[in-house]
């Protein structure tokens, strides 16, 4: 059995399984891979027997700290009860000689979400490849009541050999089994309104989350992400199999289109008839303009009555007596209420439920 302080067991969780991993590391392989001023850990990588794994340990200053030590030991907890092939695997929990407790997990050979977003490296199908994980994942760790509370770019990996995700740093994560460290977490940028003002996460603060990165990801999906992104959680997807379900639903997205062009025409067409033709009355029936333009009308109309002489043709209308031209009319400025532009989205949104 791994060592773990006195303090440290009080406080275990009941699915807790002490590891077995031998606790030795060679330290001549330790090599910094993650260090953030704001955060509370340092992550190595080691070398172990011929195989890359992970350290996530304590930075100096917090190692000792109550509050600290129990948020890594529930960050193991969860992680290590968790099997599946979009999140990375924990495999142990152990002291080791100068850096503290430390959670021992897989080496993910690749490089983040952000970085691959930053880049531009993901064509349109490595983008719904990534959002299919992404969504798998996400469904496996809510059938474990488990929420991620931390879902963000930085927070996926996609491997170098054909990008497949890995949803890892469960630090803030929680789950209906644990009874420490409720409050609320996360990133502010990705963090839905609810947990914000002090509410609890569940699994649709997680779909908020999901949101935003389908919409940084890729623009295609965003009537998507806008869904996932609502305001009131009983207005987003109720889980990740139905974000999956709205990417895929090709038919309801060009309904969606169709919606969006029939409402926009006739929202949008007095405006259009004003711009094309200011200041015109509408166009006469077809029957008047038939009538209009007889032969018998048109000589009686616009030739000039001349004295009746043999052999002599009817002379031109004189440009003086052309018919006129009605003044134009000023121009109104045109002003379209966003309003119901943003109307006519919503009603399309309601086509991926």
């Amino acid at each position: 059995m791994a060592y773990a302080p006195q303090a440290m067991i009080e406080d275990s969780s009941d699915f807790f399984s002490p590891s077995e991993t031998d606790s030795k590391v060679d330290l001549a392989t330790l090599r910094l891979i993650h260090h953030s001023e704001g955060g509370y850990c340092d992550i190595f990588r080691i070398d172990r027997t011929g195989r890359f794994r992970v350290l996530k340990c304590l930075r100096p200053e917090y190692r000792g700290n109550p509050l600290y030590e129990n948020l890594l030991r529930k960050e193991f907890e969860i992680g290590y009860s968790l099997r599946h092939p979009g999140i990375v695997e924990y495999y142990g929990y152990s002291a080791v000689d100068g850096l503290g407790n430390c959670i021992e997990m897989d080496w993910v050979d690749g490089c983040t979400l952000a970085e691959a977003i930053e880049n531009g490296q993901l064509s349109a199908a490595q983008e719904d490849k990534v959002l299919d994980e992404i969504c798998d994942a996400l469904s496996y760790l809510h059938s474990r009541q488990v929420v991620h509370r931390d879902l963000k770019p930085s927070n996926i990996m996609l491997t170098h050999s054909g990008n497949n995700v890995r949803i890892i740093d469960f630090g803030f994560s929680d789950s209906d089994t644990h009874s420490i460290l409720k409050t609320a977490a996360g990133t502010v940028n990705y963090t839905a309104p609810e947990v914000l003002a002090g509410g609890k996460a569940d699994a649709r603060s997680d779909i908020y989350s999901l949101g935003l990165i389908i919409y940084a990801v890729s623009k295609r999906h965003r009537l998507v992400a806008r869904k996932c992104c609502e305001k009131r959680p009983y207005n987003r997807y109720a889980s990740a199999a139905q974000v999956k379900k709205a990417l895929h639903g090709r038919s309801s997205l060009l309904a969606g289109v169709l919606l969006v062009l029939l409402l926009a025409a006739f929202t949008l067409y007095p405006y259009v008839e004003r711009i094309i033709r200011p200041g015109q009355e509408p166009l006469p029936a077809a029957d008047s303009i038939q009538s209009a333009t007889s032969p018998a009308d048109t000589s009686s109309s616009l030739l000039p009555a001349v004295d009746s002489a043999p052999d002599s043709a009817p002379t031109p209308a004189s440009s003086n007596n052309a018919p006129k031209k009605a003044p134009s009319q000023p121009e109104e400025d045109i002003q379209v209420d966003a309003s119901d532009i943003d109307a006519i989205f919503r009603q399309a949104t309601e086509l991926f439920d």
